[in-house]
């Protein structure tokens, strides 16, 4: 940090603690509420609207009598950037002319995939899609542009990055994170972090990111939405804490704790999580607010406290900062009579303050309350529209390619049939201008579905279409099947229906029958088909999986989806994506990739019971890539030195291709079962025909450790493989020797 920095920080505290003087404990209990838009606005929250009108009451009354200090969600329907712009500014000028103190209001909203909640903002793959890419410079730059996006609409505050660890497949928020792996996780959440905030948060296309969701809920026990999760100390330290420790030291200012319970506690209310490791451990200095509405959720689903009083009270001591009441003020009141009885320190009500002031102050809110929307001329445009169709090429996942029967000759008929094949939706998934993502009427009618784009690459004539099935139902499979008798080849686009949160919960993970039905009716054909997942979970296809030539995972690509998954199938894109996390074949038999070796005991008491449909870090290319000269520096690693690991990479095939290069290290021999594989290194590489290069890695003995039985971080002595590749069954190995220290 720069002198100047630094003076900036030390004018910012000084100023937090002169508003802190000044403050009343009213104002103060105002702070730490974040209510929903709609509660301000005319008519009932839930309402659809066309316009925002705000009740002039209820404006009075929550923004200039409570003085709020954040806001949250959207009026109800798709505002441009200019309706956001008159929204926040009437909001901010009364707050900052009409309040007592002046301060500002802090306004959060969900931009999980782009700044989804403004009409014509780009909407990107999901993270999970960005996740494989594997390429770190694209979701900083999808992080860059949702920023710019959102800041054109005087929106400074996104509820994102997902730094969940994705373990369970049925988990239906899967899409929203960047996988299974701990260290993907990390690589991509802090290249968004470094997006979004830039070099600093005073910047006007800069915004606050907000982690989440702290901690443990991509692991609920049943794979549910808020379920609660089973996780010992040392599997919460290794596994799930890791991504959320990087992004605090890469600078995150904010943390949403997670709706879920965790060994039957509540995360809204666990100061071990909150108070002890999150601010303490983790020195986090930014605002840790509640999710939608869990502080109520302590009362009617968790059961750990009577009343909201109860609620409220076991919330804030446990370190919350930002209460996300979004349909009234009645915590304030509860708030302040709980400090009045001594129940809450007034010590822990002004470092909650100070934390949400200390973000306002950084954001610049105070000089720069709202954005003028003319003053970002690149909002919506074709170089942003260009690096999203980037990375929705690079994610799309090759995973059969039998007799390389991809990419297809244009001069051949096709039938496109499938639930996701006509439609934008399934594209965009959840969180697209609406919650859900399944309503229509927002659909921007020059972005192109796969059908459409198909039949602009090779005509309307070459291509036959037949929805097929809906989601669960048959349309007209039969007529599918007739079609297919005049094609060459089939492409079955399958896929889930947009949801998340709740709505997302499924009890199987098979692919709906009646999808599964019409890709075994058309293989009776015997043409070939080719299979489109549009879907965020690994749905099971075991039983199809035989039946097709080739399989691409296009996760939920966004926007530029339809265009993608076309010119992959067509050539002009070599798919280079590779999955984030393990695909399974049994719903019964789902492990991550770092399973311990008594996971996979088999029938016969051996160990080959890893049954994946398609492994972690798995994914074809069109090329081919030889891995050779695998090096390492050194047989021994000794205490704080480097081991240095070079591999020559070639491309060997017929065309230019992207090679993910991934690193990974295996404990041998540990005091805790180690790990069937960890992955410490990846870097992405473009190589022309016949061209090699020299992929080099750096380690230290932090990439050796685990946590031990005291719950705390060890590197014990012993030997390590190293295993180096690109496709997970075909890793190059080596050994060495870690020793603490010379002899």
């Amino acid at each position: 940090m720069d002198a100047k920095s630094s003076e900036n920080l030390t004018n910012i505290e000084l100023k937090i603690q002169d508003l802190l003087n000044e403050m009343t404990l009213k104002e103060k209990a105002g702070q730490m509420l974040n209510i929903g838009l709609p509660t301000i606005l005319t008519g009932e929250y839930w309402d659809e609207r066309d316009s925002a009108v705000f009740d002039a009451e209820k404006f009075r009354k929550y923004i200039i009598e409570y003085g709020v200090g954040s806001i949250h969600n959207t009026p109800g329907y798709l505002a441009s950037k200019e309706d956001w712009y008159r929204i926040v500014k009437e909001i901010q000028d009364s707050a900052i002319q009409k309040s007592r103190l002046g301060i500002p209001v802090l306004y959060g909203i969900d931009n999980i995939h782009g700044a989804n909640y403004i009409n014509g903002s780009v909407m990107f793959p999901h993270q999970i899609g960005l996740a494989a890419t594997w390429n770190t410079e694209l979701t900083k730059r999808s992080a860059e542009i949702t920023s710019y996006e959102s800041r054109a609409a005087s929106l400074p505050w996104n509820f994102n990055p997902n730094a969940d660890v994705a373990i369970n497949p049925l988990w239906g928020r899967i899409s929203e994170s960047f996988g299974e792996d701990p260290y993907l996780i990390s690589e991509m959440t802090n290249a968004y972090i470094e997006g979004s905030q830039g070099e600093s948060l005073g910047n006007s296309t800069n915004s606050a990111v907000c982690l989440k969701h702290f901690i443990g809920y991509g692991a609920g026990r049943n794979g549910k939405d808020r379920a609660n999760a089973i996780i010992p100390e040392n599997n919460l330290r290794q596994y799930f804490l890791p991504p959320f420790e990087e992004a605090v030291k890469a600078g995150a200012m904010g943390v949403m704790i997670s709706s879920n319970a965790v060994n039957g506690v509540p995360c809204h209310s666990n100061s071990y999580y909150i108070n002890t490791i999150l601010k303490g451990e983790l020195g986090f200095k930014g605002v840790v607010i509640s999710d939608f509405n869990d502080i109520e959720f302590l009362i009617g689903a968790h059961e750990t406290a009577k009343d909201l009083r109860e609620a409220t009270k076991l919330a804030v001591n446990a370190g919350l900062d930002l209460i996300m009441n979004p349909f009234d003020g009645k915590i304030i009141d509860v708030i302040i009579d709980l400090v009045e009885n001594g129940e809450i320190e007034m010590g822990r009500i002004d470092d909650a303050v100070t934390r949400i002031l200390r973000l306002k102050f950084q954001l610049n809110l105070f000089e720069v309350p709202y954005n003028n929307p003319n003053e970002y001329p690149d909002f919506g445009s074709k170089k942003h529209i260009a690096d999203n169709y980037t990375m929705a090429s690079e994610s799309i996942t090759l995973l059969k390619n039998t007799n390389a029967i991809l990419p297809f000759k244009t001069n051949k008929k096709v039938l496109v049939t499938g639930y996701a094949s006509n439609s934008i939706n399934m594209l965009n998934g959840a969180w697209s201008r609406t919650f859900l993502g399944r309503d229509t009427k927002y659909n921007d009618p020059t972005k192109l579905t796969i059908l459409e784009a198909i039949k602009k690459e090779i005509g309307d004539a070459n291509v036959e279409f037949v929805a097929g099935t809906d989601y669960t139902e048959d349309v007209n499979s039969i007529l599918a099947v007739s079609k297919a008798k005049n094609v060459d080849y089939i492409v079955v686009c399958v896929g889930e229906i947009p949801a998340t949160e709740k709505p997302s919960d499924i009890n199987e993970l098979e692919l709906p029958l009646v999808q599964q039905e019409l890709v075994k009716k058309l293989a009776k054909t015997g043409k070939p088909i080719i299979l489109v997942m549009a879907q965020g979970r690994p749905r099971i296809i075991k039983d199809i999986e035989p039946l097709v030539s080739g399989i691409l995972m296009a996760y939920y690509p966004g926007q530029e989806g339809g265009r993608a998954i076309s010119d992959v199938l067509y050539g002009k894109i070599n798919p280079s994506g590779k999955l984030p996390y393990t695909y399974p074949k049994y719903s019964g038999n789902s492990l991550t990739y770092y399973y311990k070796k008594t996971d996979i005991r088999d029938l016969n008491w051996n160990f080959d019971g890893f049954y994946p449909q398609f492994e972690f870090g798995f994914g074809l290319s069109y090329t081919t890539f030889n891995y050779s000269k695998l090096i390492v520096s050194s047989d021994t690693l000794v205490g704080s030195n480097k081991l240095k690991i070079n591999v020559d990479v070639t491309n060997n095939g017929s065309v230019d291709g992207k090679e993910i290069v991934e690193l990974f290290v295996k404990d041998l021999i540990a005091t805790v079962s180690p790990d069937a594989k960890k992955l410490i290194r990846f870097e992405k590489i473009h190589l022309k025909v016949g061209e090699t290069k020299t992929v080099e890695f750096l380690i230290s003995s932090k990439e050796l450790g685990f946590i031990g039985m005291e719950n705390k971080w060890v590197t014990e002595e012993g030997e390590f493989e190293i295993q180096i590749g690109g496709n997970p069954q075909e890793l190059l190995t080596s050994t060495f020797y870690f020793k603490l220290k010379d002899d």
